[in-house]
């Protein structure tokens, strides 16, 4: 009896020490103009203790908050640089606020701070790369595309995305404020460069994680924007017009205008962010995502010359026009953004491209020249609302809408030859043409929630989120070709008509508990539900305009799937360790209404499929000094496959490519392990970072190939397992006290995937009884190993190396720099060895002569090419423009000259499981163009160096 009163004693008087832990909270402000004084070092230290208690971060708005403080006497201390040390003794008996506390400047320290600030231009912190944008010199016209293709370690491809050290950027904000949700290219090719004081790359948590503390694998790369000061206290902007002219040459015939056209308009302040932009111009610098150009790519077919893929190939004219706000309100209780986009391109692409397919004993070598224009309209509405109602709850609500319309025409000639790699000239095995037109409109809309709501003990937290998305997309097409094997034509002509509904909930609850001091426990559950209803109707134009049931269908698949999770963290001073375990159990269904000849009637077919998927996942981070940390990730995932893998109808719009679905198609599992080491040098400014990546796949989806009179067949399967793994890594390093620096850049990957090539397929069921009845046969064959195919794997090689040399002072920026990206890849049922080199010089001159407001800025490109099928030249290109400042410095004369010797062009390799393939496309060539820029308000260059326009120089 007396041990059960000791133990409910015991029990009673720790519950008590458990619960009384407390928040404090404070404010930091300087004492002279009241900003907030953000990222200062804020700790306590009990009385008599020599080591500290706890200690945190001010916010980005100065607010300071300890979570779990006993009771107790403590010293506060708050620290940062340029800021003369804040102390206070305090008394914890209860949740304490300590209101505002003012720190007051220490001019001595605040200017040898200004002075290190200038010197450093990169600095490395626990999961941020902030670059000093004043170290990277722009001129007037320059954009934020401009200026972040200058800094280590980001890279801008064709298409205009933006990768940090291999990650790709999603977003890009402006001092901790959304700006137009999740569209990056709004922000690199529209905010002026002289608005910006410094960039930050942050490897952003989720909302949720940022809130529990602990991963949940929803890590995303922003970029984060801190604006100049004298730019938050009114409005400011510039508008830029200009005029030019193509100047054709050999490498582009074309003769046109050219008309560029850009705004920005701003007013910003502390707790609030308007601005509204426009872009118009057929230069090649679409300043958007064209969202609405992908939904309807997402529809059209596998063939004829698409002119698809993520880069900006031909020739573009975009239009485009937004606004966007953002508001602090409510005493710093809620974040409100809103934002609108109407955006237009014009696409028009030609093309050469040649492609080998290896096969076992014979290559086919297939050769074609096709055209295309694209036209899309789209419309985007996005909100975003993070309220906190107390210091325990808050939500998060983000609901978006686009819509679009879209129409494009292509067409092609093609020939395909077979070569027996017996030493004789191929052989012609088909011919033919093909040419397309369609009408698009889509639909989509989406929202996120979050609630967030701490449970009164420090770390016990209860969040609730929440995903919904519906759409549709509608496509009419016209599909006509024309394919001459032995001189016989087999013609397609075909009218199409699709319609795709898409509908998706997704939920998770998730709790977290302290167990220790430093050890917390979270539990969490997902349930999420996704349904597809796609139709395809096809007719014969050749046949009177009747259905063509081989080419139609009807397709229904919905996906549920639960997550039960459970995730275990320990946390230290400097080191973080997390480990995770999930069940998954999926369940798939599949049902496909089709014609059934022996019956003539049309009949549904059924698939469905119960699985279970387990995932685990690690998580460990340290910080080994204010100056190095690392981390290392594992994570394990269930996919499932795509509507159109499994989709059981032929896609026939190349005659040469025709696709199949299979129904039977399995979830695929990724084990995935990526991680980084990062290393600043204050005292130097030099900084390290590197990211590594690997990643083994079971079941993976991949291509069951074989050939037919010189058209490919294929079918997805789940086939062998394949892997990958590769790294990144940016080096920058001042030269001693010199204005010289030096950067480098290297990236590095393997993987090795697998498909199938298949022999002596009999075609004969498809030609008498159909699609159906063939995949039927074909699908039992392939489980009982009764089909002569081959397993070819693939493994490619690829490294790209940039090493960069930069002059710097404050009139004078010059820059030479080398880059080399080799790409190799070999086959297992070929002796080919596919290994091309792109090489280039490139030298970059920018020079300011200020008391006549005058600025040269150059750039010279020497490009050439090893390795390619067909023998490519050696490339000079040269850009060059001058700037010259008028009437008080309010406005900006501009003269520039593209491509000047006109040899610019625009190739792309491609290597997949069994072909090799290279493609030239047209580019825009030799262009002049004379643009004025007007600036006003906060932005005036009377006031300070910069202004907003259309970046100077782009790459095509």
């Amino acid at each position: 009896m007396n041990s059960k009163i000791f133990i409910l004693s015991l029990g009673l008087f720790l519950s008590i020490s458990l619960g009384a832990q407390n928040i404090v909270t404070a404010n930091l402000r300087d004492s002279q103009n009241g900003d907030a004084v953000a990222f200062a070092t804020v700790s306590l230290t009990r009385d008599g203790a020599n080591k500290v208690y706890k200690y945190v971060l001010s916010s980005d708005k100065g607010v300071v908050k300890f979570e779990g403080v006993r009771r107790g006497n403590y010293e506060l201390k708050a620290e940062l640089l340029g800021y003369k040390v804040f102390t206070r003794k305090i008394s914890v008996d209860a949740d304490l606020s300590l209101g505002v506390l003012k720190m007051k400047p220490d001019a001595q320290q605040l200017e040898a701070a200004k002075v290190t600030d200038v010197g450093n231009p990169i600095i490395i912190k626990k999961d941020t790369i902030e670059y000093n944008a004043s170290s990277f010199k722009t001129t007037e016209n320059d954009v934020l595309q401009d200026l972040l293709q200058k800094l280590p370690g980001i890279e801008i491809a064709d298409d205009g995305s933006i990768t940090s050290n291999g990650q790709t950027i999603s977003k890009i904000t402006i001092d901790g404020k959304t700006f137009f949700l999740d569209d990056p290219q709004l922000a690199s090719k529209n905010i002026p460069a002289k608005l910006v004081e410094k960039v930050k790359v942050v490897n952003k948590k989720s909302e949720q994680a940022e809130f529990t503390g602990i991963d949940d694998g929803e890590e995303e790369t922003v970029i984060d924007l801190s604006v100049r000061k004298g730019m938050l206290k009114g409005s400011f902007g510039n508008v830029m017009g200009g005029v030019g002219h193509d100047m054709p040459s050999s490498a582009a015939l074309v003769n046109d205008w050219r008309i560029e056209g850009a705004g920005f308009l701003g007013d910003f302040t502390d707790k609030r962010q308007l601005s509204v932009l426009f872009n118009a111009n057929n230069t090649n610098n679409r300043g958007f995502n064209d969202l609405s150009g992908s939904m309807m790519g997402s529809m059209r077919g596998g063939g004829g010359y698409r002119g698809r893929g993520g880069r900006q190939n031909g020739i573009n004219t975009s239009y485009m026009a937004g606004a966007n706000g953002a508001w602090t309100l409510f005493h710093d209780r809620m974040d409100l953004a809103g934002n609108y986009l109407f955006s237009r391109t014009d696409s028009d692409v030609l093309s050469e491209n040649e492609k080998t397919t290896y096969l076992d004993g014979s290559n086919l070598i297939y050769n074609t020249n096709g055209s295309n224009n694209t036209v899309s309209d789209g419309h985007r509405f996005g909100i975003r609302l993070d309220h906190v109602f107390n210091k325990n709850t808050s939500i998060l609500f983000e609901p978006r809408i686009e819509f679009g319309y879209g129409s494009y025409t292509d067409e092609s000639k093609y020939t395909t030859y077979t070569d027996n790699l017996d030493g004789s000239a191929p052989d012609l095995t088909n011919n033919g043409d093909t040419e397309g037109s369609g009408a698009n409109k889509n639909f989509t809309a989406s929202g996120f929630a979050l609630l967030r709501q701490r449970l009164g003990k420090a770390g016990r937290t209860l969040t609730m989120m929440g995903r919904y998305s519906l759409s549709n997309n509608e496509l009419s097409s016209v599909n006509i070709s024309n394919t001459y094997v032995g001189g016989v034509n087999s013609p397609i002509d075909q009218n199409i008509k699709q319609d795709s509904d898409r509908y998706s909930i997704w939920g998770r609850l998730t709790y977290t508990e302290p167990i220790f001091k430093n050890l917390f426990l979270e539990g969490n559950y997902r349930y999420s539900w996704a349904s597809s209803n796609s139709y395809k109707k096809t007719y014969d134009n050749l046949n009177d305009g009747a259905l063509d049931p081989v080419y139609s269908n009807d397709i229904v698949n919905k996906t549920t799937q639960q997550n039960i999770g459970v995730n275990l963290m320990y946390q230290m001073n400097k080191s973080q360790t997390q480990i995770g375990f999930s069940a998954i159990p999926v369940n798939t269904y599949n049902r496909t209404t089709r014609y059934n000849s022996d019956e003539d009637s049309y009949v549904p077919k059924e698939y469905s499929d119960f699985r279970w998927k387990f995932a685990p996942r690690a998580m460990i981070w340290w910080e080994f000094n204010e100056n190095a940390n690392a981390r290392l990730f594992y994570r394990g995932s269930s996919n499932q496959p795509s509507t159109s893998q499994l989709m059981p109808v032929p896609d026939n719009t190349d005659p040469l490519n025709v696709s199949f679905g299979n129904p039977t198609l399995k979830p695929y599992f990724s084990h995935n392990i990526f991680g980084n080491f990062r290393y600043n040098n204050r005292k130097r400014f030099s900084s390290v970072s590197v990211r590594f990546y690997g990643s083994y796949t079971q079941d993976p989806i991949v291509s069951a190939t074989w050939y037919d009179k010189g058209a490919a067949y294929s079918i997805p399967i789940n086939g062998s397992d394949a892997a990958t793994a590769g790294f990144n890594s940016f080096t920058n390093l001042p030269l001693g006290k010199s204005n010289f620096s030096v950067s480098n850049m290297l990236r590095a990957n393997w993987s090795k995937s697998s498909s199938y090539i298949g022999k002596n397929v009999d075609m004969s069921t498809y030609v008498s009884d159909g699609y159906y009845a063939f995949m039927d046969e074909f699908l039992n064959k392939w489980s009982n190993d009764a089909l002569d195919f081959d397993e070819n794997t693939i493994q490619t090689i690829g490294f790209t190396e940039r090493l960069r040399i930069v002059y710097r002072t404050d009139n004078l920026e010059l820059s030479a720099s080398g880059r080399t990206r080799m790409n190799s890849s070999t086959y297992t049922l070929t002796d080919a060895d596919a290994t091309t080199w792109n090489n280039q010089v490139r030298l970059t001159a920018n020079w300011t002569w200020d008391e006549p407001g005058i600025t040269i800025k150059g750039e010279g490109n020497y490009n050439w090419y090893l390795g390619y099928t067909t023998p490519q030249s050696d490339e000079y290109v040269l850009n060059a423009e001058i700037q010259k400042l008028l009437f008080k410095k309010k406005f900006t004369l501009a003269l520039k000259c593209y491509d000047i010797l006109g040899q610019a062009k625009q190739l792309s390799v491609t290597d997949a499981s069994n072909y090799h393939s290279e493609s030239l496309t047209n580019t825009l060539g030799r262009y002049i163009i004379l643009s004025l820029t007007y600036r006003f308000g906060t932005f005036d260059s009377s006031q300070m160096r910069g202004g907003p326009g259309m970046p100077p120089f782009r790459r095509r």
